[in-house]
């Protein structure tokens, strides 16, 4: 997985122009150094492939927490209620495929622990 293959499937996923996506550099190299460090095993190309455009996801996952100038998260006018949601919850459901198809790659944790409180 090289770093040059996430940056220009981010900028397919994302639907950006390359230069827009110089912007967000420093979250796509969070991300690939997350990715690297989480790796299980041996990669062949086919691998290497698939964990760069999930990486790619997971980066562009990431880009739409982050609130955009101008973007409105929600409207309420009497009984019309709007919530600008839609890139968000798009990316979600991208990435939750991705990180289903590249569970067999890499450890990415992420599961949840429920424990009783003794008082």
């Amino acid at each position: 997985m090289s770093l040059n293959d996430v940056i220009k499937r981010f900028t397919l996923v994302s639907g950006m122009e390359m230069t827009e996506t110089s912007r967000y550099m420093p979250l796509i190299l969070d991300c690939y150094a997350y990715f690297l460090q989480r790796i299980t095993g041996e990669l062949n190309e086919s691998d290497q492939r698939r964990l760069a455009h999930a990486c790619a996801v997971y980066a562009y996952y990431k880009m739409c927490l982050i609130p955009q100038d101008g973007e409105i998260a929600s409207l309420k006018a009497g009984d019309l209620s709007i919530t600008a949601g839609d890139r968000l919850s798009g990316a979600q459901r991208l990435w939750d495929e991705e990180r289903a198809a590249v569970s067999d790659l890499i450890d990415l944790g992420g599961g949840y622990a429920f424990r009783s409180v003794s008082v």
